[in-house]
């Protein structure tokens, strides 16, 4: 008996199904009305693999120890080829993966996506978020500058404020009780070890329900009256979620099929994002400041800007009142998105008739985006460059006295005036306490001094900014005599 060889495709078919599961995965149909709002969870997941490439090649040189981790990161920028690039990015992909993400959220919640039968669909795409958000909180203290040092340790001290097990909790995040090597070293697994993991499992069965239950199809096509018609005809042969899946095979067969049709807009889509990323790494690169240094306590942490909403929020529970903004506001907003699916039950879909859930969506938005405006328009950057000289965060807001107090007399760069001597290289003759002491009691510091105290107008702590941002008009020398 002569035995027939099997085709490749026949093989693939008997020992993994392959044609069952290309029809299950990309011969589908999608339902009518779905559009490009549709392809930002794609373009999530597209992002996520770039981050995933990317950060291998980094893990390749990277040295997480405090004593090489600054150094491994500039070698990658300055001396591996394409290193720059790559880690540019690695960058501004976390910032994409947070914004398109958040955005996909947006627009579940928006079409009502979250209804039944997707309950569960929408709770894993909230773990999604959160493994999101934990990346890069990991990520950003792997540089082991100034910024990811500081901003690290405000970040666990936040945790350490929680009622009871804060200190556990602290203790856990650093690995000990100071920012240090452990911290760095447990940072790092979770960044390229656990985190990874977790995102390829929940990601996996957010994809695989999404499959399964299929698209939703947008209100404005769900809630109408002439679907409503069909509905009442259909309900005299099914009863409750049959209609809704009776209905829904009514939208997917009037649809579009998922290959090539879909597939290619999601793909566009992630070109789209792809270029977005590589101009940004090839046009800002990557920051790296100063390395770390712990007893450099004048630096003031600037947090990446989606963590601005929490850091303005702290300022508006201090001491003792911390707790409440770092636990329980962010604890009872993620309770909310936990629940929403629960708590909103009905099957109208249109936005425009879910007072409770929009209420609700708007004041979340209003909330965290009148918070992020005012980090960014309270808080200063943490470094800046002027005549070639690199100005701390202090300095950075003493300038801003300087110009509101000093400029007049002494000029914008300290060249002086008919109405003040020049400020240049006072640096040089003069320390910054007797210049602080100076710019609160003239007098008390020289008898002969015509300017005018400034110990009313300003606090003790402006009049140390002013000073220090005084001590950086030495480097001016150059500009105002040439």
């Amino acid at each position: 008996m002569v035995k027939r060889s099997l085709s490749l495709g026949q093989w693939l078919e008997d020992r993994a199904g392959a044609s069952t599961l290309a029809r299950v995965v990309l011969f589908r149909n999608v339902p009518l009305g779905v559009g490009v709002l549709y392809t930002l969870g794609f373009a999530a997941a597209f992002v996520f693999m770039v981050q995933l490439l990317t950060g291998v090649v980094l893990a390749l040189y990277y040295a997480p120890t405090p004593d090489h981790a600054y150094d491994s990161v500039a070698y990658i920028g300055e001396r591996v080829a394409f290193g720059s690039i790559v880690r540019g990015l690695h960058h501004w992909g976390s910032s994409a993966m947070v914004v398109l993400v958040v955005a996909h959220l947006v627009v579940v919640f928006t079409l009502a996506a979250y209804k039944r039968p997707r309950e569960v669909t929408w709770l894993l795409g909230i773990g999604l978020l959160v493994i999101t958000l934990a990346f890069s909180f990991t990520g950003y203290l792997l540089p082991w500058d100034e910024k990811a040092y500081w901003a690290t340790n405000v970040g666990t001290n936040m945790v350490g404020t929680v009622p009871f097990i804060g200190d556990f909790l602290l203790r856990v995040a650093r690995g000990g009780t100071e920012l240090g090597a452990s911290t760095l070293t447990r940072f790092y697994a979770l960044h390229t070890l656990i985190l990874p993991g977790a995102l390829f499992l929940i990601l996996a069965g957010h994809v695989a329900l999404v499959i399964w239950h299929g698209v939703s199809v947008p209100p404005s096509l769900w809630n109408t009256e002439r679907e409503a018609a069909e509905r009442l005809r259909e309900a005299e042969s099914a009863r409750g979620y049959q209609v809704e899946s009776a209905r829904y095979a009514v939208f997917k067969r009037a649809g579009r099929p998922f290959w090539p049709d879909v597939i290619a807009e999601d793909l566009a889509v992630a070109v789209v994002v792809f270029v977005a990323l590589l101009i940004l790494a090839l046009a800002l690169g990557a920051p790296l400041e100063a390395p770390a240094d712990p007893t450099n306590t004048s630096y003031i942490p600037r947090p990446e800007w989606y963590f601005l909403f929490l850091f303005q929020l702290l300022r508006y529970f201090p001491g003792q009142l911390e707790w409440i903004g770092v636990a329980l506001l962010p604890g009872i907003a993620f309770l909310a998105l936990v629940l929403l699916p629960f708590l909103d039950r009905s099957t109208e879909r249109r936005l425009s008739r879910r007072p409770i859930a929009s209420t609700i969506s708007v004041l979340l938005a209003t909330g965290v985006g009148f918070l992020t405006t005012s980090a960014l328009l309270s808080t200063p950057p943490a470094v800046v460059e002027e005549r070639n000289t690199r100005l701390t965060a202090v300095q950075i807001v003493g300038r801003t006295h300087y110009r509101q107090f000093c400029v007049s007399c002494h000029g914008t760069s300290g060249e002086g005036s008919s109405d003040g001597p020049p400020l240049i290289d006072v640096a040089a003759v003069r320390d910054t306490a007797f210049m602080h002491s100076y710019i609160e009691e003239p007098q008390r510091m020289a008898r002969s001094a015509l300017m005018p105290g400034f110990i009313g107008q300003m606090s003790h702590q402006e009049v140390e900014e002013t000073a220090q941002y005084v001590k950086t008009l030495s480097g001016a020398s150059g500009a105002a005599r040439s």
